[in-house]
């Protein structure tokens, strides 16, 4: 298609194209051999000379030569010429925020090689072989893959032409994630990975962590199918663009012309690539050995919880909106936690008051937006919004928070701050908390994800109790991350978030207990 274009040269439009085209100029040794009627001789002229450096860019492999000059949205028909230097590339993450999360591995097939980049052992490899190649193809890396690898890699240098398969399938009628494609042409994964999404994937990684190598080796197998299938997707939309933007142009091909659907690889194929793969990796690392991907511990900073003059003891509470459903209690001492339930407001001041914690941490919203008084729509008030500081904060670091006056959010925000106003009048320094950002920070899966993998995180961290053996809901759970929350805000590794007027949500400080393998 490459050399049935000619949009690249300056001051060629789609319609100067379509019209060579349809005098059946259909390449550029076409347009050396006669001259096209209704076009000026200026532009015939320009056309002629820059089609001689697109030649010789073309024979010594310049992509970038095109990436300049080929409009964005066109770029797909680099792909026939530069198929040899085309790479797909697929990440793993451990979440969906760019400032909070990282990537776990990241997956790489030319057409012929599958390659994977594992953090800990060989992910600062992936920067020299992705300047290997001149195109690269990803699905909605625009919005994910791209910014993810360039916050990993300082000065990354990437192929000069990206062409982003989510927005080529939408010009198509094909719209959703990957998955939803795939399954949208018939094409198929294996069982073992057919159930695996994103969610799944950062779970498999999780299990990786606590030494389950058979998680990385299934993780894999599914950044293969990524890949792999995007090579798929890619014949797919440059073969579809074709038929439908060259061929209804070009009287000289016909018209009619089929288009033939790239096949999907062979599970066989598949299977050999990933032995292949994985068999590479460990003649180089050792993979059982994942300490250097641990995320920190309490241990880190409970000498100078002992140290606090005012004890330690931390009350954390996972808040329903009402008292007709239950609600999560937790109490942290040292490293040891112990849960229950309760319904009532009273219930939970009682216990409060029983023992008489340090600091209550409490997940809910605990304050109203500046300049609002109340939570009713219909009041004056309704005009200062519905969402305060701390929650623009977290949604601009990637976390999908609620805002606090969302009607679906009114009935806790009510009930938050009615129970902080009676704890702090009764003497006990209350503390607002988000057990889901504080999850993500410290790399423990959240309940969305998995409520045993979030047990596992919480053990993982070093805590301990009766939670570890016996049956807990995933309110106990949130409650011992609020705990957890409000043991970072004694030891002063917090941080705060919001406004004076509006009050601060605590959250664990971020760029200390992100510490991990370094790539760049």
């Amino acid at each position: 298609m490459l050399r049935q274009t000619f949009i690249h040269v300056p001051g060629v439009g789609s319609e100067t194209e379509r019209k060579l085209w349809e005098r059946n100029i259909a390449s550029w040794s076409g347009f050396r051999h006669c001259q096209p009627s209704g076009i000026s001789r200026a532009i015939t002229s320009k056309i002629a000379d820059y089609l001689t450096l697109s030649e010789k860019a073309l024979r010594s492999k310049q992509a970038g030569f095109f990436a300049n000059t080929l409009p964005k949205r066109e770029w797909w028909r680099l792909y026939d010429e530069f198929r040899e230097r085309t790479v797909y590339l697929d990440i793993e993450t451990t979440g969906l925020s760019l400032f909070y999360d990282y990537i776990t591995i990241i997956g790489l097939f030319n057409g012929t090689q599958f390659k994977v980049y594992v953090s800990g052992h060989n992910l600062g490899e992936f920067r020299d072989e992705i300047s290997k190649y001149e195109l690269l193809v990803t699905y909605n890396g625009t919005m994910f893959d791209l910014p993810f690898l360039r916050k990993e890699f300082k000065q990354l240098s990437l192929p000069p032409i990206h062409i982003d398969l989510r927005f080529l399938l939408r010009r198509l009628g094909l719209s959703g994630g990957l998955k939803r494609i795939e399954e949208q042409l018939n094409i198929r994964r294996e069982p073992e990975i057919e159930g695996i999404d994103g969610l799944g994937a950062t779970i498999l990684w999780n299990k990786y962590v606590r030494g389950d190598l058979r998680s990385l080796e299934l993780l894999a197998k599914y950044n293969l199918a990524d890949v792999t299938n995007l090579k798929t997707l890619m014949e797919y939309c440059y073969q579809e663009l074709r038929q439908r933007l060259f061929y209804d142009h070009v009287r000289a091909y016909g018209h009619g012309n089929t288009v033939t659907e790239a096949k999907q690889y062979e599970p066989r194929r598949l299977k050999s690539l990933l032995t292949t793969t994985m068999s590479n990796i460990r003649a180089r690392y050792d993979l059982t050995e994942t300490q250097n991907l641990s995320r920190i511990t309490i241990d880190a900073f409970s000498a100078k919880l002992k140290e606090h003059s005012q004890g330690c003891r931390v009350v954390g509470i996972d808040l329903a909106a009402s008292e007709r459903r239950k609600s999560g209690w937790a109490v942290l001492e040292d490293k040891t936690v112990r849960t229950g339930l309760f319904s009532t407001d009273e219930e939970i001041v009682n216990i409060v008051k029983r023992l008489n914690p340090t600091v209550v941490s409490i997940d809910s919203p605990l304050s109203l937006p500046i300049g609002r008084d109340c939570v009713e729509d219909t009041c004056e008030c309704r005009r200062f919004g519905i969402t305060r500081e701390c929650e623009r904060v977290l949604r601009r670091r990637g976390i999908n928070v609620f805002p606090c006056l969302l009607p679906s959010m009114k009935g806790l925000t009510q009930r938050g701050i009615m129970l902080s106003k009676l704890l702090r009048k009764l003497g006990f320094q209350v503390i607002e908390s988000y057990p889901g950002v504080a999850q993500d920070i410290l790399g423990i899966p959240r309940k969305k994800v998995s409520v045993v993998e979030l047990k596992y995180g919480l053990l993982n961290f070093g805590l301990g109790g009766d939670f570890t053996t016996s049956h807990v809901t995933h309110d106990e759970l949130d409650a011992i991350t609020s705990a957890l929350v409000g043991s970072f805000y004694l030891a002063g590794e917090y941080e705060a978030i919001g406004t004076k007027q509006e009050g601060y949500l605590i959250i664990p400080r971020y760029n200390r207990y992100h510490e991990r393998f370094r790539t760049s």
